[in-house]
């Protein structure tokens, strides 16, 4: 075998090891990973007459949609459940087709890619209670009664958060509100960076497939998007 046949093969295998692809976005969701970053291009939606309004009478140029996505996986032989527990996968995702944009100047697309990050920082918010509650009580079944109150509590509260940045930052235009927002964003990215978003949180969001061959989604609670801001 020649060597460079052999480094060949040894690549092939190291690829084949590591796993498949993930998948974090496709042509309407754009998933939160460390490497994701929001561009224009990803703003396809056309502007309606209230952004044309809005343009006019208060100089709004651009409008980002983003929601949570989440979903519950339980272990498929129930004899495993209790050995094993339930998982989540949650993650934000930037809607491509009805964000819309009518500037690309990167001052104001910056004040809109930031409610990408608000939607993260709410989803290591969850991710961080998740594993809380699965340490103190190890048992099978807590996360199974808990995860739509979990859920929703989390995008209600992603909601609220989305209202007040919008507000201050757009309708009142308060000085300095959009560098006080960034900072408190950031802050937050950093106090939970254990908690990040994977990409195999996008990839099981978006292709509805397990990841872990012992696990299936939970037949009695169903995958929910909702647009939090909404």
């Amino acid at each position: 075998m020649t060597k460079n046949l052999l480094i060949t093969l040894l690549t092939v295998i190291s690829v084949t090891a590591s796993g498949q692809t993930l998948k974090t976005e496709d042509q309407n969701l754009k998933g939160w990973t460390k490497e994701t970053k929001v561009i224009y291009a990803d703003f396809k939606g056309k502007p309606t007459d209230q952004l044309k309004r809005l343009n006019k009478e208060a100089g709004l140029q651009a409008s980002a949609q983003v929601g949570l996505k989440s979903i519950l996986d339980v272990p498929k032989k129930k004899r495993d459940r209790g050995r094993l527990l339930e998982k989540v996968y949650v993650a934000p995702f930037f809607i491509k087709t009805t964000s819309v944009t009518m500037t690309k100047d990167e001052k104001e697309l910056d004040k809109q890619r930031l409610y990408f990050d608000m939607g993260e920082v709410h989803a290591r918010m969850m991710r961080r209670d998740i594993e809380h509650i699965q340490d103190s009580t190890k048992a099978y079944g807590t996360m199974w009664i808990l995860y739509s109150s979990l859920k929703d509590y989390y995008c209600i509260e992603f909601g609220k958060m989305f209202n007040d940045y919008t507000y201050e930052v757009f309708v009142e235009k308060k000085e300095g509100a959009f560098e006080k927002w960034r900072e408190l964003i950031d802050k937050g990215l950093s106090e939970l960076e254990k908690y990040a978003t994977k990409k195999e949180d996008c990839h099981r969001l978006l292709t509805g497939l397990p990841i872990d061959p012992e696990y299936e989604q939970s037949e009695k609670v169903l995958d929910t998007f909702m647009r939090c801001n909404q």
